[in-house]
């Protein structure tokens, strides 16, 4: 086996006291793809593993490191039990349901190579992602160039995860997993936009806190509302998948379809339908009404008056704006709490998806 690619621009560096990758690590915040290669990870230490932490939680991480001190076989009880601490510290750390990133982990024990990249930029050298590798002397190569990456992404790193142990001992669970979790946050985060939408935030000396407030935010509700529904379909279109797939596995799927039978998202939706209160507040055109008014009523005022009727149009208006709010109000505040109920429903069919921990990891049994 052997990979060779051309690269068109790449900076070597070399680095002591501080970490070769530093600049792959400081793109982790905008970064769609994020792929760790090493030999070992910090055994103690949290400080690198807290970068994924703030990624993304739509951000897809593929982390694929050896395991010092784990081999075929052992000659001494000794050698066994180090490796099986060893062993227990590297499942604990790149446990994939401690991130909340769609992150997948790997163990190749003939891995001796290094590459930290994302989808914008890569790092390949002698550094480990470890805290212990700023320490010593290290070097490599950065390289922002698009064709390398894509290569390195799509031909190198499925090549290692092919001969690697995965976490989990299904792909298909995996996979599974990934999906559901990606479906997941991107629902709790539309219905956190939804909720933000309902209320204005007020400073009074430095002091702030939440008031309901639909008119001034109505825009953005209805933006919310829409790419809700757009999730919903998403959410709606991979639950036979689910459900086929941990069949297929022959995981009872009994809970989850009685958690799915208790889902009602026709009925959500319902609540913000054409000719609701909701939707009557969302579709109210101000500007329209004000001039509706001004065109049924102007024929009765008299001349002198005129300006004066004009003017009081957009307080009518304003004033019909409030009570479509007020109306409103129980429906969106109803809205929110099913919406809450909604999302500890996917969070409880999440948490029926097994995560089987894969049997060949640990060889010291």
């Amino acid at each position: 086996m052997k990979f060779k690619f051309s690269i068109k621009e790449a900076e070597f560096v070399m680095t002591k006291d501080e970490l070769a990758y530093q600049e792959v690590l400081d793109d982790f915040g905008r970064a769609e793809y994020v792929c760790i290669l090493t030999y070992n990870i910090s055994a103690r230490s949290l400080e690198l593993l807290r970068y994924i932490d703030k990624l993304k939680d739509t951000t897809e991480v593929d982390i694929i490191s050896n395991i010092p001190n784990r081999y075929e076989e052992y000659t001494s009880h000794f050698a066994k039990g180090r490796a099986r601490k060893m062993i227990n510290i590297y499942l604990n750390k790149l446990n994939p349901e401690k991130y909340n990133s769609l992150l997948s982990s790997y163990f190749c024990f003939e891995n001796h190579a290094k590459i930290v990249m994302t989808n914008n930029i890569i790092y390949i050298g002698s550094s480990n992602f470890s805290d212990e590798s700023s320490k010593s002397f290290e070097c490599g190569i950065i390289s922002k160039d698009s064709d390398f990456i894509q290569y390195i992404k799509n031909e190198v790193i499925p090549y290692i995860k092919d001969e690697s142990e995965q976490y989990y001992s299904h792909d298909s669970i995996n996979s599974l997993r990934i999906n559901f979790k990606f479906i997941y946050y991107k629902l709790v985060s539309v219905i956190e936009e939804v909720r933000m939408s309902c209320y204005s935030i007020a400073d009074h000396q430095g002091k702030h806190w939440e008031y309901f407030d639909l008119i001034n935010n109505r825009y953005y509700l209805q933006e919310s509302l829409e790419r809700l529904n757009s999730n919903f379909e998403e959410f709606e279109d991979i639950i036979p998948t689910v459900l086929e797939s941990l069949d297929e596995l022959d995981v009872n799927i009994e809970k989850i379809e009685n958690i799915i039978d208790e889902i009602n998202i026709e009925g959500i939706k319902l609540l913000y339908s054409d000719d609701t209160n909701i939707y009557n507040l969302l579709t109210f055109d101000n500007q329209s009404y004000a001039m509706e008014y001004i065109n049924d009523n102007e024929m009765f005022i008299a001349v002198e008056d005129i300006d004066e009727f004009r003017e009081s149009a957009s307080q009518v208006a304003f004033e019909k704006e409030s009570e479509l709010e007020e109306l409103a109000k129980d429906d969106v505040n109803e809205l929110l709490e099913n919406l809450a109920e909604f999302i500890k429903d996917i969070e409880k069919i999440l948490n029926e998806i097994p995560d089987i921990v894969n049997k060949n990891l640990d060889n010291t049994k």
